[in-house]
């Protein structure tokens, strides 16, 4: 049983269009993930600020509120490969100018934040293209397979490229870190040029009738509404372990750029090891037993970071918190693809995408702003207390139970 589940796992990677963008992701989110810890640890280098430190993430998340349903919008009527070279060339300009201005010395806190909120702005007109692409790749009956893959493919980034940037900015600073970075987009890059395709045909209308329909489909769809609002409840409350974090390893933990990045990689351990899972989990349980446990064991996490002094007790947080956060995030994901017919996928994800990113995003600035009034452990266990407040949303507003395909993370950029 084991052999043919794995057989049927890696049988997208027979094809070659598929296999080649899968390989280069690896490389591209590994250097997005590394990206992230010398963005942030280069702020707590220029600033004491909480909010500053909380604002690095919430640069990153918050434009999706701007041009993440614009996003979908494009993804629907434009050829997402297109879409694709476009904000992945853009990505890596803006990566390769971080570069550059920090080994010259040049880079200032709000130059830092102007950089990453473009990136951000790119990542979020990628990100509904980019989840909606597979479909165009590979034939139905592999989708559960080369989603599960491509899950796969970034939980192994995040489990390394944090603890790999972490020992590269100790070692030699975020400039290379940054530079790294705009490097390894040129694979997928290089291969979405390579990448023939005759385009399908798309229905023409214009952008705000596009815009309005989708919205209207979203309002009007009781299985749209629940992931929604859940999603957006939960990305408030979790939001807190991105915007504290380096000032945790910093302050409370006393740790440099490569502890912190191996905080980030236990995080990052724990999201694959449930990535595998899940689809098992789905068979034998209903998908809110399966948020309901991530709540809990997400919000146990934060607590017992708020009063871990120690750094391998808070590995063993983060790495839980990771195992939770993917099993809860899953559930939203698949309750939003398994809901949408395929002319509204690329906006449907856009929706998600903007309720999801955009509550981290405030989630991010609300908790630093916090963590200066009531300091870094008050801030956590607020937040530990916020999560497990999600569990009343369980019997308000149930996911549906049904599955047609297993998705990646919604943080998935490459």
């Amino acid at each position: 049983m084991r052999a043919g589940y794995f057989s049927a796992l890696v049988e997208p990677l027979r094809i070659p269009v598929f296999r080649a963008l899968w390989l280069a992701t690896i490389a591209s989110n590994i250097g997005t993930l590394m990206h992230g810890v010398g963005a942030a640890w280069l702020m707590t280098s220029m600033t004491n600020s909480p909010l500053l430190v909380g604002l690095v993430p919430a640069a990153a998340l918050l434009p999706t509120l701007l041009v993440g349903l614009w996003g979908g919008v494009l993804a629907d009527l434009f050829p997402r490969r297109r879409i694709l070279l476009i904000t992945q060339s853009a990505m890596m300009a803006a990566a390769l100018a971080m570069g550059l201005l920090t080994f010259s010395g040049m880079m200032s806190p709000w130059v830092l934040l102007l950089l990453t909120f473009f990136i951000g702005l790119a990542a979020s007109i990628n990100l509904p293209a980019w989840q909606s692409q597979i479909q165009d790749i590979v034939p139905a009956p592999q989708m559960t397979a080369a989603v599960s893959l491509s899950s796969m493919s970034f939980n192994t980034a995040r489990a390394v490229g944090p603890a790999v940037g972490g020992l590269l900015v100790a070692a030699a600073g975020p400039a290379l870190v940054f530079l790294l970075n705009s490097f390894s987009f040129l694979g997928t890059v290089f291969v979405l040029i390579r990448w023939k395709r005759t385009e399908p045909v798309r229905e023409k209308m214009g952008h705000f009738q596009a815009l309005r329909e989708g919205a209207r489909y979203v309002v009007r769809s009781a299985e749209m509404r629940a992931p929604l609002v859940r999603v957006s409840a939960f990305g408030l409350g979790a939001s807190a372990v991105w915007a504290v974090l380096p000032l945790f390893a910093r302050d409370i933990l006393h740790l440099g750029p490569g502890g912190y990045g191996s905080l980030l990689a236990a995080f990052g351990v724990g999201s694959l090891l449930i990535a595998s899972l899940v689809p098992g989990l789905r068979r034998v349980l209903h998908p809110d037993r399966i948020v309901g446990c991530g709540v809990v064991v997400l919000a146990a996490a934060f607590i017992l970071l708020a009063t871990s002094r120690s750094y391998p007790i808070s590995l063993v947080g983060l790495f839980a918190g990771g195992l939770a956060w993917v099993a809860a995030m899953v559930q939203f994901n698949v309750a939003v693809q398994t809901s949408v017919p395929g002319a509204f996928r690329g906006r449907a994800m856009s929706f998600f995408l903007v309720c999801f990113q955009g509550s981290m995003g405030l989630g991010s600035i609300f908790h630093g702003w916090l963590a200066g009034r009531i300091g870094i452990p008050g801030t956590l266990g607020f937040a530990g207390f916020l999560i497990l407040s999600g569990l009343v949303l369980i019997r308000i507003l149930p996911l549906s139970a049904a599955e047609r395909v297993v998705v990646g993370d919604p943080e998935e950029t490459a």
